[in-house]
C-alpha cells in the first residue's frame, strides 16, 4: 500500500525492494505530518523513532492511551433503582415456580387434598398479589393453570380463575418465599401478607405526579 501511495505520488514505477521499506515508511511518516500540518514534524519523528527503539530493546515499557472516560456520570434515580430490584426479586420468584418447578409438588399436594388454609378464605378477604409485574403474573397464572389441568383433583369449584388466584397464586409464592429465603411457613406467609416494599423514592415520586396532575386540574393534593 505504501509503494503504491509513493508511486502515485512521484509518477515512478514500482521498482523498490525490501529494503527500501523503512524509508518509504519514514517518508509516509513526514507526508501524513506535513498534510495535518503538526508543527515541529522533524523534532517529532525522532522522538517517535527513539521510542519505537527502546520499546523494541525492552528498554520501555508501552503506555497504552486510551481515552479517558467522561468525569461526569449519570446517576440512576432512586425510585428507578428501587424498582429494578424488585422487578429482578419478582422475576427470580416466577422463575422458580415455572421454570424451576420448584413449587410444583407443593401445588399438586394441595390440588390432591393437602390442607390449605387459602380454601377457606372469607369471600370478602383480599388476596395479595405480591407481583407487580403483570408480565409476570400472566407467566405464573399459565403455569398455575396448566398445573390445575393436569392435575387431578378432589377439591369443588365452579371459578377456575378464582381458583388460581385466590389459593394456587398464594401457595405457590408462599412456598417460594420460604425456599429462596430460607424462612418458616409462617414467616413465608407473613411477608407475602406484607406485600412487596416500596422505597420512599417511589412514593415521592408517585406523589409528585399526581401533584403536578391536580395542580394542573386546580385541586389540591393532601399527602397525609
Amino acid at each position: 500500500m505504501l509503494m503504491y501511495t509513493l508511486c502515485s505520488v512521484t509518477g515512478v514505477a514500482i521498482e523498490f525492494q525490501e529494503m527500501d521499506m523503512p524509508l518509504i515508511r519514514k517518508w509516509w511518516c513526514l507526508l501524513l505530518m506535513e498534510r495535518f500540518k503538526i508543527e515541529g514534524y522533524g523534532q517529532r519523528f525522532a522522538f517517535w523513532t527513539d521510542e519505537a527503539r527502546n520499546l523494541l530493546q525492552g528498554k520501555l515499557q508501552p503506555v497504552y492511551r486510551v481515552p479517558k472516560k467522561c468525569a461526569i456520570s449519570e446517576e440512576i434515580p432512586l425510585h428507578i433503582q428501587a424498582v429494578e430490584v424488585r422487578t429482578t426479586e419478582e422475576k427470580r420468584i416466577v422463575d422458580f415456580i415455572v421454570k424451576l418447578k420448584g413449587s410444583e409438588e407443593h401445588l399438586v399436594g394441595v390440588l390432591k387434598g393437602k390442607p390449605s388454609k387459602w380454601l377457606h378464605k372469607q369471600a370478602s378477604f383480599q388476596v395479595p398479589v405480591y407481583i407487580d409485574s403483570e408480565e409476570e403474573q400472566d407467566n405464573l397464572f399459565g403455569y398455575l393453570k396448566d398445573v390445575l389441568n393436569r392435575t387431578p383433583t378432589k377439591l369443588r369449584f365452579t371459578d377456575e380463575v378464582q381458583l388460581i388466584c385466590d389459593v394456587l397464586f398464594p401457595e405457590a409464592i408462599i412456598h417460594a418465599l420460604g425456599v429462596l429465603r430460607g424462612l418458616s411457613s409462617d414467616d413465608a406467609e407473613q411477608v407475602y401478607l406484607s406485600g412487596t416494599k416500596h422505597h420512599y423514592s417511589e412514593v415521592e415520586e408517585f406523589n409528585q405526579k399526581i401533584d403536578k396532575q391536580l395542580r394542573k386540574e386546580g385541586r389540591p393534593f393532601n399527602r397525609s
